[in-house]
């Protein structure tokens, strides 16, 4: 009969043999900035745009008349606005005004299509008349919207699947830069798609094995609680030097002692995880940290040879079944050094 651990590695090595279906995140993800329409039709604005500065110049124009059935050759004069007011105060996302063309474009991410396109129509109609404008209007969406009073609908996959295609074309006039953040775009948008909301294999795992994987999560929580109270259990055991300005525990997995040397914050970090045991140095500004280095080239901290990262210097580890009083004397050793360096310093200046 198998074991609670056993089961547990079994659940383990059939996660691990799932594909990885992890994509990477774009600069928009992190900002959030695709779940907004507001943004999103600012972004659109810039780059369809041929004069400005991304050095696209007419492809994200050219790819949607040509799906819109508009005019997609270069225009002379071409003036863009946005959240531009109707005849009855709604707001149509982007305007485009060219020499023969008034475009409107309403943009959907999210939200359902409940505006008053009639509206819309009528204002478009109203704007474009007084020079005999052709009209196009656009409903830019996620996914395929009802088409009604003239407005035909472009989705966002047809939309980046025409741009993709003539891309080539721009190579030797486009910006990287741009090109980059497009791309980015371009990228956070397709993962908004209800298609990519579709369940994988990794999903179905979870699906699947909800009740393991609670037992394993409730199981490792035990654990932890059990680790953590070796925090507690050591701070009951280590007297805070006199020297020492504060004794707390942090994130309730690390034992904390703060000094002040010199005006300079320097504090020792006992951290415990399932790794073991972590005992580290290091200065909470700038100028401390400089201060720290400039211990450690003082006697006796300067005979101790140790490893620096993230600008904290790694003084000891230990396996987590370490008995409590060596951890203790270990770190009142290094106290002990540490305040003998500073003295060493201040004695001759």
């Amino acid at each position: 009969m198998s074991n609670i651990s056993d089961d547990f590695l079994e659940l383990l090595h059939d996660f691990e043999s799932l594909p990885d279906t992890l994509k990477s995140e774009s600069i928009f993800d992190i900002a959030g900035y695709p779940h907004y329409e507001n943004v999103c039709s600012n972004i659109l604005a810039f780059y369809l745009n041929p004069n400005n500065e991304h050095g696209l110049g007419n492809l994200l124009f050219s790819s949607l008349m040509s799906l819109a059935k508009g005019n997609e050759s270069h225009q002379d004069n071409f003036q863009i606005n946005r959240e531009v007011s109707t005849n009855k105060g709604g707001r149509l996302d982007i305007v485009i005004e060219t020499d023969n063309q008034i475009i409107g474009i309403e943009n959907k991410i999210f939200h359902h299509l409940n505006n008053d396109l009639a509206d819309y129509s009528d204002s478009i109609n109203a704007w474009a008349k007084p020079n005999q404008m052709d009209k196009v209007k656009i409903i830019l969406s996620i996914r395929k919207e009802k088409e009604s009073c003239s407005f035909v609908c472009v989705t966002y996959e047809e939309y980046w699947s025409k741009i993709k295609e003539r891309l080539g074309d721009y190579a030797s006039t486009l910006s990287q830069k741009w090109l980059l953040y497009l791309v980015d775009f371009m990228s956070s948008i397709e993962k908004l798609n209800g298609k990519n909301m579709e369940l994988d294999k990794n999903d179905k795992f979870f699906i699947e094995n909800e009740d393991r994987v609670n037992e394993l999560l409730n199981a490792r929580n035990k654990f932890v609680s059990k680790v953590n109270n070796k925090v507690r259990e050591l701070l009951e055991i280590i007297e805070k030097p006199d020297e020492c300005e504060k004794q707390w525990i942090y994130a309730k997995s690390c034992l904390v002692h703060d000094f002040n040397l010199s005006t300079h914050s320097i504090a020792f970090d006992l951290c415990v995880s399932a790794k073991g045991w972590e005992l580290k140095l290091f200065g909470r500004n700038n100028v401390s940290k400089s201060y720290l280095l400039d211990l450690f080239t003082i006697i006796p901290l300067s005979g101790k040879k140790v490893k620096i990262k993230d600008s904290r210097h790694i003084l000891e580890q230990y396996s987590l079944n370490t008995n409590l009083d060596e951890v203790k004397n270990g770190f009142n050793e290094w106290v002990r050094l540490l305040m003998q360096s500073e003295a060493n310093k201040n004695a001759n200046k």
